[in-house]
This record gives C-alpha cells, sequence and structure tokens, in this order.
C-alpha cells in the first residue's frame, strides 16, 4: 500500500471516528485549552510534554519549547519529567481523539505529580488557535 493510500485510508478512519463522536477517555484529568498552556508558557512555570509520535510531529510540529517524550506510555519518568513533582505539566497529542496524552498524563499522575493537565485538542487544536509551532524534521529523534 502507498503513502497515499495509507493516508487517505487514515483519514477516513479519523473522519468516522469524528462522526461517530469517538473521543479520547480524558475522564477525571485536568484539562487546559490552547490558550491557557500558552499563558502558562509565558509565565514560565509548566513543563509541556508531547506525546506524539514522530510522524505527527514531523506533520504539525510540536509547541514551542515542548518535551518530547520517548514513547507515551513507556516514557522514563525520572529522566523526562522535571524532578519537582508539584510541578505543573501539561501533556497533548493529536487531538481530542488521540488518547496518548491522556495516558501519557495518568503515568504521571501514578508517578506522584499532582498539577498534571491535559491539553485535549492537541497540537491540531494549538494550530488551530493560530499559535506557534517548531518544526520537527522527519529522522530526528525524541529529545
Amino acid at each position: 500500500m502507498g503513502r497515499v493510500s495509507r493516508v487517505l485510508l487514515s483519514l477516513a478512519f479519523v473522519s468516522s471516528l469524528a462522526l461517530a463522536g469517538c473521543r479520547a477517555d480524558v475522564s477525571g484529568l485536568q484539562l487546559a485549552t490552547p490558550a491557557e498552556v500558552a499563558a502558562w508558557q509565558a509565565g514560565g512555570d509548566v513543563t509541556v510534554c508531547d506525546a506524539n509520535n514522530n510522524d505527527t510531529r514531523t506533520e504539525y510540529g510540536v509547541v514551542p519549547g515542548a518535551t518530547r517524550l520517548s514513547d507515551y506510555a513507556a516514557y522514563d519518568v525520572t529522566r523526562e519529567l522535571p524532578s519537582g513533582r508539584d510541578h505543573r505539566l501539561v501533556f497533548y497529542c493529536h487531538s481530542e481523539m488521540c488518547g496518548a496524552a491522556a495516558d501519557a498524563a495518568r503515568k504521571a499522575i501514578a508517578a506522584g505529580y499532582g498539577d498534571v493537565w491535559v491539553m485535549d485538542e492537541g497540537i491540531r487544536g494549538w494550530v488551530s488557535a493560530g499559535l506557534p509551532v517548531e518544526a520537527v524534521e522527519s529522522e530526528e529523534a525524541p529529545s
């Protein structure tokens, strides 16, 4: 299957989920809008964590200054997150349909972080809000 066919198939699948009203399970999590996250960044007391894969990062870019998790489910909490458990963390992924940010946030909560948020609109919501992104090259490894 060629790249164009895979992309079209993926778009059809995502569209069918949207029509079905499927959203990621963010129950029990604190939600933040892109505007709120941008304001927190301007204040300097937040770590924004990108839970996307490299293909999504290459396509949409990343929130400037975001920590790019190695893997949304298997990232190393002690290596990839700040040491202060009271530090504000915001996780995001692709969009409301993606559950990677919620999974990554729950892992941080389980590790003892208390000020954990999910920007459930994801990088698509960030871009739609007209906020800046950092470009990512396709061969670049997550940091």
